[in-house]
């Protein structure tokens, strides 16, 4: 399948995933009384906050993917620092059962770093076939 015929269905995917990031950042989401606290000595909720933000990069630059490798990069890099930012900052003036925390935000932050390595790897590698 071309990459023309796919992009379509990446740009779904995309949205798709910024949907349910977006649920689970404002929505009334608590782990069971059963799941541990955290994950290699790592609060759980840090590692989820990690989680959710590290295919922004992967899947923002293939679904946005313009002319310019590079520049869809760097776009799709700022647009998933603002997410990240607004929906950590403003979680709690849409579910009052929500706060802002900045070291979910950091956790975010790194998740998206980490994703846009990958991305960067794999975009590198790409080029070299």
């Amino acid at each position: 399948m071309s990459q023309h015929t796919s992009r379509p269905l990446w740009v779904v995917l995309f949205v798709l995933y910024v949907g349910a990031v977006a649920f689970l950042c404002f929505g009334n989401v608590n782990p069971g009384p059963d799941m541990p606290r955290e994950l290699f000595g790592i609060p759980l909720d840090k590692c989820v906050h990690f989680l959710m933000f590290l295919p922004f990069p992967i899947l923002g630059t293939v679904a946005l993917h313009g002319r310019s490798w590079w520049r869809t990069l760097c776009w799709t890099t700022l647009l998933a620092n603002l997410t990240a930012f607004l929906f950590e900052t403003q979680q709690h003036r849409i579910n009052p059962y929500r706060f802002s925390d900045p070291s979910d935000l950091n956790a975010n932050l790194l998740g998206i770093t980490v994703g846009l390595l990958v991305t960067i790897i794999i975009g590198l590698s790409d080029h070299k076939k």
